[in-house]
């Protein structure tokens, strides 16, 4: 390892002082340069209390908000294992996704915000949005998928998030989930993180939902979770 990489490694560690030291390891030895260790988070239900397996049901999108307080994260239970596995981004750079957590290894979790042009969940309407196997998309036909209708990417959530079609040129950033005693917690961000460009392209918007861009910005310490339903005033599937 040469010294720039040593630095950049000695950083990393730095910034991943609250992750479970076993879990930053391994990701780390086999993560570099795309895993971003971020404030270790609890994910909690609407009553503060913290969020069980028994309450994800399957199929079902649930949006919380990590790292930042204004960058919106999608958790589903698949409903049955998802294997850990390889991406290859187009540049050649790979890394590997954990896959599922939970007791049947089901329960993912993704960045909301597209890859594409950074399309996002709002109190008002949500263009991208995950379509259970029995709720096809209209327009791609397939289901089990999550996509966004702004310009049709499409992301497969058993397979890291990965792109199935559409313009997008990578997959979903994932939230790296670890589970702790029967909790759940937020760690960090693994794949390509866009944040820097969100909040750039939207903050406008997001200074009309926060007050301020750098309230937006803020690190989270726990993450509510809640049915996308009950979050989106609309939800426009495609």
């Amino acid at each position: 390892m040469d010294r720039r990489s040593f630095i950049k490694t000695c950083s990393t560690i730095a910034v991943a002082s609250m992750v479970d030291a076993s879990l930053f390891s391994e990701l780390l030895s086999a993560q570099e340069g795309m895993f971003k260790a971020y404030r270790k988070a609890l994910l909690i239900k609407e009553d503060g209390s913290p969020l069980s397996e028994a309450d994800l049901k399957p199929h079902t999108a649930y949006i919380f908000f990590y790292p930042h307080v204004g960058t919106p994260c999608y958790i589903i239970n698949l409903g049955e294992e998802v294997k850990p596995l390889e991406l290859t981004l187009k540049d050649g750079k790979k890394y590997r996704w954990q896959g599922g957590v939970g007791s049947k290894k089901s329960i993912v979790a993704y960045s909301a915000i597209c890859a594409h042009q950074w399309s996002y969940p709002t109190k008002k309407y949500s263009f991208i949005n995950y379509y259970p196997p029995d709720k096809p998309s209209e327009i791609s036909k397939k289901g089990g998928i999550i996509q966004c209708c702004a310009h049709l990417a499409l992301y497969d959530p058993k397979e890291g998030a990965k792109v199935v079609d559409g313009p997008a040129d990578f997959p979903l950033a994932s939230v790296v989930i670890q589970e702790e005693g029967g909790r759940f917690y937020a760690v960090g961000i693994l794949g390509v993180d866009q944040f820097d460009k969100f909040f750039e392209t939207y903050r406008r918007e997001l200074r009309e939902a926060y007050g301020t861009t750098a309230k937006a910005r803020e690190l989270v310490d726990s993450c509510k979770v809640v049915e996308v339903s009950k979050y989106v005033g609309q939800v426009i599937y495609c």
